[in-house]
């Protein structure tokens, strides 16, 4: 895998390039960059495929952009510059929110959508959006966020071997202030309007250790009914990032889904 610099408009962006044929699109979560999220699996994919797994502006940082909507669009922009006008997506936590509004704003871009411990944009109300922008109950919703998913206490709720995780995501998690968290809780109550569902193929990989809160199985089960060509995944012994501590089983599902 490479490391490329693409210019987009006004700024750059980073992107890991790496192999040849069609292109799968990792997209990774919140935590770390795309290093931490899919170096366990890049090298075996980039024996088939034109693996391509961009630095997302962080979306804890006064880099990230203001809406999930946005951030699909600057996926499309890059893929655009990459020359690959149609791939395979697979998104990790934040990575697959991005790339659920990338599959239905771009369908005919999306050739299949895989979510790995992740869902859909969250929708708030209007009254929600005003509370949670008003103290004190903007100081609760930062304080629940940090302790839950951007704080070193999700570390065992999020990983079922903590030798496995990652040195990038243990740093961070470690040092994510109360403003970055403000960042993020903008993001999430941008109010922007929900995105379609995805209409083609879409695989659902689950580590079932994963008890990150809202991020269990079960959900993803209710998740897997409302789309209509969908499949589950389940990978025991592995939590919010099964590619991470279950490498074999997770490519073993991917791969799976690909050759469908």
């Amino acid at each position: 895998m490479e490391l490329r610099t693409i210019p987009l408009g006004q700024r750059s962006a980073r992107v890991w390039t790496g192999g040849t044929g069609e292109a799968i699109v990792l997209l990774h979560g919140g935590w770390a960059g795309a290093e931490a999220y899919w170096s366990t699996v890049t090298d075996d994919l980039e024996r088939t495929h034109l693996v391509v797994a961009p630095e997302l502006p962080p979306i804890h940082s006064v880099e990230g952009l203001p809406s999930f909507g946005a951030y699909a669009a600057w996926l499309a922009e890059l893929l655009t510059a990459l020359g690959v006008e149609r791939a395979t997506l697979v998104g990790n936590s934040l990575g697959a929110t991005v790339g659920w509004c990338f599959a239905g704003r771009y369908p005919e871009r999306c050739a299949r959508l895989v979510l790995v411990n992740g869902y859909q944009p969250p929708v708030y109300s209007k009254m929600l959006r005003w509370l949670a922008g008003k103290t004190p109950i903007r100081a609760l919703a930062r304080g629940n966020l940090q302790r839950l998913h951007y704080g070193p206490e999700v570390i065992p709720l999020a990983f079922h071997d903590r030798s496995k995780v990652p040195a990038e995501i243990a740093r961070m998690l470690d040092s994510f202030t109360a403003a970055d968290v403000d960042r993020v809780i903008d993001r999430l109550l941008s109010g922007e309007k929900a995105p379609p569902p995805p209409k083609g193929s879409v695989l659902l990989i689950w580590g079932e250790a994963d008890r990150s809160p809202v991020l269990d199985k079960n959900g993803a089960r209710k998740m897997r009914l409302t789309l209509e060509e969908s499949r589950l995944v389940t990978i025991p012994e592995a939590g919010h990032l099964p590619q991470v501590e279950r490498p074999d089983e997770f490519l073993r599902a991917l791969r799976g889904f690909l050759k469908r």
